[in-house]
């Protein structure tokens, strides 16, 4: 009996050590936590991009195009912040690799918004909407990746750079 005590006494400090020198990390968000603290950004960017490209697609139809692609550019420049904000966001371990994937998604738009800049301040239309078709395939595949988490400011909407 005093042997089993023994052994009992010995699991449980060794178990108490091994415990002590295991880090503790901050808990693991939920999917619906994750959600909420990525939206208010994505909020904030969306706003951001609706003063950034307003009245852009006039512009473009009035023949004004570097105009409207420093609209664009600056549009790139503030999504890319906003990649780089939510990437901070602490992830669901469980969504990792959905969630990098779909930030490699969201970095192409992000690019394909500079591309359309650069065409339409060197005046080139039939290239910026080459790459506008580009910035709205990688937008479908951004959303095809993240529809699981059901998001409303996240999801990407051809209006949202459409600069009306």
């Amino acid at each position: 009996m005093r042997g089993i005590l023994a052994a009992l006494g010995a699991t449980m400090l060794f178990a108490g050590i091994a415990h002590a020198a295991t880090p503790v990390l901050a808990p693991e968000p939920t999917r619906d936590e994750y959600v909420t603290a990525v939206e208010p950004i994505c909020k904030a960017n969306t706003d951001a991009n609706t003063r950034i490209l307003k009245g852009a697609r006039g512009k473009v139809k009035a023949g004004k195009l570097p105009v409207a692609g420093k609209q664009f550019m600056r549009a790139s420049t503030a999504f890319g912040k906003t990649i780089k904000q939510i990437e901070a966001v602490t992830r669901p371990p469980t969504d990792d690799s959905r969630l990098v994937k779909w930030f490699g998604f969201l970095e192409t738009v992000k690019t394909n918004l500079g591309k359309i800049g650069m065409a339409l301040k060197q005046g080139n239309r039939v290239k910026a909407n080459h790459e506008a078709i580009r910035a709205e395939r990688s937008a479908n595949a951004a959303n095809n990746v993240s529809s699981i988490f059901n998001f409303h400011y996240c999801k990407l909407t051809p209006s949202r750079f459409s600069g009306t």
